[in-house]
């Protein structure tokens, strides 16, 4: 071919190469590129406390603290460490209901308490890592009927990194607090939650978020899910986003020595 020709068609290749370039920047100018929106999923990571949560505040653990000693104990230990059994709710299979049960394991070591919560993988996505957030709340209680009263002070919120947790696989993981220090005659309620992450990491490195605004909402102290659909285009509150993320929780009762248990109030029975 003559040399001429050969030097036109790489001037034409070169032109074609500047023309789409062109193209691309003028459909993505710079700074201005396409987001991939995040996968989302509605099932998620499920955590479950060991309850205590629901009941009134005298049918929870009660933990006393001896001030002269610094110590902390567990009344009723083996009670309270009892199997727990989680019934179909956190079956794969609702038709198929699994026969799923731990236990706690609660123990006190120094001034601080751990137990154990479960937490089982819904997403349908394997979990290369995640981290679920841990909470603690204490609030004063009424030394004659148990109620709450005053303010409720949160601890420090920290996170539990969770690895390779595959799809529909569970397992339990370790969570510990610091304990309260109540007064001689003092009653306090403590509170430690565990709330599933906002995003899960799958092995080949994709993000994936949790779709809260699909997601079915139990009231709490209430059994009854009821489904909450957002409008797409809104921007909800990044605080409630929190609220949506499934969790589990365990509550207990820390006393002074020397304060009194609290008594449950009176049943009223018509006659």
């Amino acid at each position: 071919m003559h040399s001429k020709t050969w030097i036109w068609l790489g001037i034409g290749a070169v032109l074609i190469l500047a023309a789409v370039n062109l193209a691309i920047l003028a459909a993505f100018p710079p700074g201005q590129q396409h987001v991939q929106e995040p996968l989302k999923r509605v099932n998620w990571i499920l955590p479950f406390g060991p309850g205590f949560e629901y009941p009134d505040p005298c049918e929870s653990p009660i933990i006393t603290y001896d001030a002269d000693n610094e110590t902390w104990h567990l009344e009723n230990a083996t009670a309270w460490n009892r199997t727990i059994s989680l019934g179909d709710r956190y079956s794969l299979d609702p038709a198929r209901p699994e026969d799923i049960r731990y236990t706690p394991d609660i123990a006190i070591e120094s001034d601080r308490i751990s137990l154990d919560f479960f937490i089982r993988n819904l997403a349908g996505e394997d979990c290369a890592r995640a981290d679920l957030a841990v909470t603690t709340e204490t609030a004063s209680l009424n030394t004659t009927t148990g109620s709450p009263e005053g303010d409720v002070l949160p601890g420090a919120s920290t996170s539990l990194p969770v690895d390779d947790l595959a799809a529909g696989e569970w397992r339990e993981v370790r969570v510990m607090a610091d304990l309260p220090q109540p007064g001689p005659e003092e009653v306090l309620s403590l509170t430690i939650g565990l709330a599933a992450p906002y995003t899960l990491t799958t092995p080949n490195g994709t993000p994936i978020d949790f779709d809260f605004r699909r997601a079915t909402v139990t009231i709490p102290g209430s059994n009854t899910p009821w489904k909450e659909e957002i409008d797409p285009g809104s921007t909800p509150d990044p605080n409630l986003n929190r609220d949506r993320l499934p969790g589990g929780s365990a509550t207990f009762v820390v006393v002074g020595i020397g304060a009194p248990e609290p008594v449950p109030p009176p049943t009223l029975r018509a006659e």
